[in-house]
C-alpha cells in the first residue's frame, strides 16, 4: 500500500484512486520484468501513444480482459501490480525502464522518476516488510479471523467458507516434530533432558536408549509400548543369515524370552500402555529384561511445558544401531520432522556415519535447516571446541568434494546452525542442582541451552517463528486463492445478468471456447509429465552404467591388491593369512560400497530436485532413500571370506594368472549382487515416479472437471435468475459486493507478498 502511494504522488501528484477493479495478481506476478516495467511506465502523457500500440492492447487484454483501456483503468492496473510486487523486482525493472527511455518511449524526466521510484521505494517497502515480520506475525494470525469474519458477511458460495474454514483450521493446529539424532552415546538423552528440564530418559555412558521414542504432551503422564510384529521379525531374522551381530540380537532374544515371544510378537503389532517408572524396562539397553530387544518404537505422554502447542520430539536410537529395521523407521520419521537435531560428541565429532546422514538430510531429504549441538564441551578447552569445529565443517566440505557435488559447497554448509552445549551441567541448573554446575565454572547461559532455545524460538516455536511466517503464508495465500475463485464466478454471474440476449450468446459460447482450452491445457500437462518421465528413464540408465563403470574399477581395486598380496606371499615362500585376506576385504568392502552409496545418493538428490513439481503441495512427493544395503553386503563378503583364503592356498608361485582369472570371476560374482541392488532401486525410482506423475495428471483432470462443473452451475442458476425481477437494487448490492472482495483480495496479496 506504501509503494502504491508513494507512486501515484511521484507519477500522477495525486493519491491512490478510490474505484478498485477486479484484477488477477497472479497474472501480473507471471508477466516478464520489462512488461511490468511496461505498464508502469505508462503515464497521463504518454498513454495515447501506449494505447495505438497493438502489443500493449493484447497486453492490456491479457490482465484485465473485462475492462476497457482507459487512464483510470490504467492506473488501476498499475495500483494492484504495485501491491504485489517485493522490494527486490522493484529494483530489477530498472534497466527495463532505461530502454524505454532509450526508445523514446518515455522522456528522460519520467525515466528518472521511475528510476527513482524503483530504489527509494524498493528500501521503503523492505524496511517495511522486514519491520511487519519481526513483529506482526501474531497480528497477522488476528488478522486472519477477521478477514474470515469480514467474508462471512458477504453471504458467498457455501463451497468457499468449507475451503476458508479448512486452511484456517489447518493454520491453527499445526503441530510441530522436533527430530533428535546421532550415533550411540552422543549425548541424545542427557541433551534431551537438559531441553526438556527433567530427567525424563535414561542416559548413561554406556548405550541407553534402543527404541524410537516420541514425546508427546498430554495431562496424564504415560507411555505406550510397541512390539515388532511377526512379519517384521521374520525379516530380522533373514537378515541375520548376513549380520552376525543382528543374529546374536535375534538368537539371544529367543532364548531369554523362549515360548513367552508370542506374548509380545504377533501378526497385529500388540502394544501395552505402562507408567513412567516402567520406562526403562522396556526401552533401556542396559535392563536384565531384556524387553528393549522386542520393543520397535515407544510413544511417551508426559505434561512438560514444553511438549505444549502441539510440539512433539522424535528421539531415535543412534544412527550406527545394528538394527537395521529400526534404521528404516528412524528414517521415515525423521523425513516428517519439522526441524533436525543432530547431536555429536565434541571430542570426537564428524564420523563417517554423521557425515553421512547430514549431507543425506540436506541433499537427499531436503531439510532447508540443520542444528548440530556439539555435547560435552565442559571436557574440552575452547581451543578444542573451535578445532572439532572447523574439522566437521572441513570435513563435509571434503565429502562434497569427493562426491562430485556439483552445487554450492559454502551454500549447504550455510544451512547448518552448530550450538555448543554442555548437556549434564544445563540438566543441573534446570533441576534445581545449579551449584554443582556453577563451581565448574558453567552458568546456565554458558552451558548453551538457552541458545538452543532461542534457536528453537527463532525457527519454529516462537509466535515470529520462521515456521510460523511459512504457516501464515500458506493461510494468506490458500486464503488468496479461493477469493480468487469466487471472483472469477460472481464476475461471471454477474456478467451473464446484465447481459442482452444477443451478449448472452456469445457469453455462452465464450464458456464453450474456455472448456475447450481447458481440455487442451491438459494435454499440455500430459506433454509436459511425460517429458519428465523420459528425462528420468533416461537419467536412471546413464546412473545405472555410471555406477556399473564404478563398480567394475572398485572391483579391479580391491581384486588386485588381493592378487598382489598373494604374488607377494608366492614370491617369498610364505602364504598371506586367512586373517590378513580377511581384514583387506572387509575394509576394502566397506569402503567402496559406502563411497559408491554416497555417489549414488547425491547424483539422485539432484535429479529429483529438477523433477519434482512444487506447485503440487497437497500431493505427497516420492520419499527416495538408498543406504548401502547391509545384508546384501554382508552376504557378498561372507562368499569371499570363505572362498577366497582357501583359493589362494589353493595355488602357488607359477599359477599366478590361473589364481587371476579365478579372482575375476568370484569378485564379478560378488560385485554383481550390489549391482543388482542398485537395478532394483532404479525400478522402485521409477515406479515411485510414475505413480507420482500419475496423480498430478489425476488431480489436474479432476481440477478441470470441477472447474466446467462449477461453470456449468453458475450458468444455470444465473439463467434463472434471468428469468425472475433482477432490479437496480440487486444489481447495486453485487457491485459493492465485488468492490470488497477486490479489497481483501488485494490486502491478502500485499501480505502474502510482505510473508513471502
Amino acid at each position: 500500500m506504501e509503494i502504491a502511494k508513494h507512486f501515484f504522488q511521484l507519477i500522477y501528484h495525486e493519491d491512490i484512486p478510490e474505484t478498485l477493479m477486479d484484477i488477477n495478481a497472479d497474472t501480473l506476478l507471471a508477466l516478464p520484468q520489462k512488461l511490468q516495467a511496461l505498464l508502469l511506465s505508462v503515464h497521463n502523457a504518454n498513454f495515447e501513444l501506449y494505447q495505438k500500440s497493438q502489443s500493449f492492447q493484447t497486453l492490456y487484454t491479457q490482465c484485465m480482459p473485462q475492462y476497457k483501456l482507459t487512464i483510470e483503468s490504467i492506473k488501476m492496473l498499475q495500483y494492484a501490480l504495485l501491491c504485489v510486487m517485493s522490494a527486490a523486482q522493484l529494483k530489477h525493472l530498472k534497466p527495463y525502464i532505461l530502454r524505454l527511455n532509450a526508445a523514446e518511449l518515455i522522456t528522460n524526466q519520467h525515466a528518472r522518476n521511475l528510476t527513482n521510484f524503483c530504489t527509494q521505494s524498493a528500501f521503503q517497502a523492505q524496511h517495511i516488510k522486514e519491520e511487519h515480520k519481526e513483529i506482526h506475525l501474531k497480528t497477522l494470525a488476528d488478522e486472519l479471523a477477521q478477514i474470515l469474519k469480514r467474508l462471512y458477511a458477504l453471504q458467498l458460495h457455501e463451497k468457499y467458507y468449507t475451503k476458508l474454514e479448512q486452511i484456517h483450521t489447518n493454520a491453527q493446529n499445526h503441530k510441530f516434530s522436533i527430530g533428535i539424532t546421532g550415533v550411540l552415546s552422543a549425548g541424545k538423552s542427557t541433551f534431551l533432558n537438559a531441553l526438556l528440564g527433567k530427567e525424563i530418559l535414561g542416559s548413561s555412558t554406556i548405550p541407553e536408549t534402543a527404541n524410537l521414542t516420541i514425546l508427546k504432551y498430554n495431562q496424564m503422564e504415560s507411555a505406550e509400548v510397541f512390539f515388532w510384529n511377526t512379519q517384521e521379525w521374520e525379516e530380522l531374522k533373514q537378515a541375520g543369515q548376513y549380520d552376525k551381530s543382528l543374529q546374536s540380537f535375534v538368537q539371544e532374544s529367543e532364548r531369554i524370552f523362549g515360548a513367552k515371544l508370542q506374548d509380545y510378537i504377533a501378526t497385529e503389532t500388540k502394544s501395552q500402555t505402562i507408567t513412567l517408572d516402567m520406562l526403562s524396562t522396556y526401552t533401556s539397553a542396559n535392563h536384565e529384561s531384556k524387553l528393549c530387544n522386542l520393543v520397535k518404537e515407544v510413544v511417551l505422554f508426559t505434561h512438560l511445558k514444553f511438549l505444549q502447542n502441539g510440539v512433539e520430539i522424535v528421539d531415535t536410537p543412534g544412527l550406527d544401531d545394528p538394527i537395521t529395521k529400526r534404521e528404516e523407521i528412524t528414517k521415515n520419521y525423521i523425513t516428517q520432522c519439522d526441524l533436525l537435531i543432530h547431536v555429536m560428541n565434541a571430542s570426537c565429532v564428524a564420523t563417517q556415519i554423521d557425515i553421512d546422514f547430514i549431507l543425506e538430510s540436506l541433499l537427499e531429504q531436503n531439510i532447508s535447516r540443520l542444528l548440530i549441538v556439539l555435547t560435552r564441551i565442559d571436557l574440552i578447552s575452547e581451543k578444542e571446541l573451535a578445532q572439532s569445529l572447523e574439522y566437521t565443517k572441513t570435513s563435509l566440505a571434503a565429502q562434497l568434494k569427493k562426491a562430485q557435488y556439483s552445487g554450492d559447497i559454502d551454500s549447504i554448509i550455510e544451512r547448518i546452525d552448530f550450538i555448543p552445549v554442555a548437556s549434564f551441567l544445563a540438566l543441573l541448573h534446570k533441576t534445581n542442582r545449579e551449584q554443582e554446575a556453577i563451581e565448574k565454572g558453567f552458568s546456565l547461559e554458558k552451558t548453551g541451552i538457552i541458545a538452543v532455545e532461542k534457536y528453537l524460538d527463532t525457527m519454529l516455536l516462537g509466535e515470529n517463528s520462521l515456521k510460523q511466517k511459512d504457516i501464515l503464508y500458506l493461510a494468506y495465500r490458500g486464503f488468496l486463492k479461493t477469493i480468487q475463485q469466487s471472483q472469477e464466478e460472481m464476475q461471471l454471474e454477474s456478467a451473464l445478468l446484465n447481459a442482452s440476449e444477443q451478449e448472452l450468446e456469445g457469453m455462452i459460447a465464450q464458456l464453450q471456447d474456455e472448456n475447450t482450452k481447458l481440455f487442451l491445457q491438459l494435454d499440455v500437462k500430459k506433454q509436459e509429465l511425460q517429458a519428465k518421465q523420459n528425462e528420468l528413464q533416461e537419467f536412471l540408465v546413464v546412473l545405472q552404467n555410471s555406477m556399473q563403470k564404478s563398480l567394475k574399477k572398485e572391483q579391479e581395486r580391491l581384486q588386485n591388491r588381493i592378487l598382489d598380496e598373494a604374488v607377494y606371499g608366492y614370491s617369498h615362500g610364505s602364504m598371506p593369512s586367512n586373517e590378513r585376506i580377511i581384514e583387506i576385504l572387509e575394509s576394502g568392502f566397506s569402503d567402496c560400497f559406502s563411497d559408491l552409496s554416497r555417489d549414488y545418493k547425491y547424483k539422485l538428490a539432484k535429479k529429483m530436485s529438477q523433477i519434482l513439481l512444487d506447485e503440487y503441495t497437497n500431493i505427497k512427493q516420492p520419499q527416495i532413500s538408498f543406504h548401502a544395503p547391509k545384508e546384501q553386503i554382508a552376504k557378498s563378503l561372507i562368499v569371499l571370506q570363505d572362498s577366497i583364503p582357501k583359493l589362494i592356498n589353493a595355488h602357488g608361485k607359477g599359477s599366478e594368472n590361473k589364481l587371476a582369472v579365478m579372482l575375476h570371476d568370484i569378485f564379478s560374482e560378488s560385485f554383481g549382487l550390489f549391482a543388482n541392488v542398485l537395478m532394483e532401486k532404479n525400478k522402485e525410482i521409477e515406479a515411485k515416479f510414475l505413480d507420482y506423475f500419475a496423480q498430478i495428471l489425476h488431480a489436474q483432470e479432476e481440477l478441470l472437471q470441477q472447474q466446467i462443473a462449477e461453470k456449468d452451475i453458475v450458468l444455470k442458476n444465473t439463467l434463472a435468475k434471468r428469468q425472475n425481477v433482477y432490479t437496480q437494487e440487486m444489481r447495486d448490492s453485487m457491485q459493492e459486493k465485488q468492490k470488497e472482495l477486490t479489497r481483501i483480495a488485494q490486502e491478502l496479496a500485499y501480505i502474502t507478498q510482505a510473508l513471502k
